[in-house]
């Protein structure tokens, strides 16, 4: 019995979406860590919505790095059948379009309902979430249509 079988749609676009937000995560944190060009990291807000606080330790922080790679993954997932499903040379454009709407509407979200009163945004943090979630998206399209040319019948 397989875990995961390829030649399902959804396997693939979870494998893509996995893949992807491993990279948005490391992204995220390269920023904040070494070119201190965010003062926020995605993890943070994984936290808010988890904890109601920022984390404190590292079992914490683990959890809230899980919970924002399965959320990356599921947008991708979620993205796959809406917007990914055609298999049209375009897809690295509808992911560009994926990353950048995921970008906007999270961060408009957060707005709505409250976080940045706890999690202030800085130019730098948006800019690298905006790169960080580009990235992502096409990284994303692009994975799946790799998976897709490969495994589908």
């Amino acid at each position: 019995m397989k875990i995961i079988d390829l030649k399902d749609r959804f396997a693939r676009s979870l494998v893509a979406g996995f893949f992807a937000s491993l990279v948005l995560l490391a992204l995220n944190l390269f920023s904040y860590y070494i070119l201190h060009l965010s003062q926020r990291r995605f993890i943070n807000y994984s936290a808010l919505m988890i904890f109601g606080r920022q984390f404190n330790n590292f079992p914490e922080a683990f959890v809230s790095s899980i919970a924002q790679i399965c959320f990356s993954t599921s947008l991708i997932v979620i993205s796959s059948y809406l917007i990914l499903k055609e298999k049209r040379e375009t897809y690295l454009l509808r992911g560009l379009f994926v990353g950048f709407g995921s970008w906007f509407a999270i961060l408009s979200s957060c707005y709505i309902i409250g976080i940045h009163n706890t999690l202030l945004m800085d130019l730098g943090s948006a800019i690298s979430f905006f790169i960080a979630s580009l990235i992502w998206g096409i990284l994303g399209a692009w994975l799946l249509h790799i998976l897709d040319e490969r495994y589908e019948s």
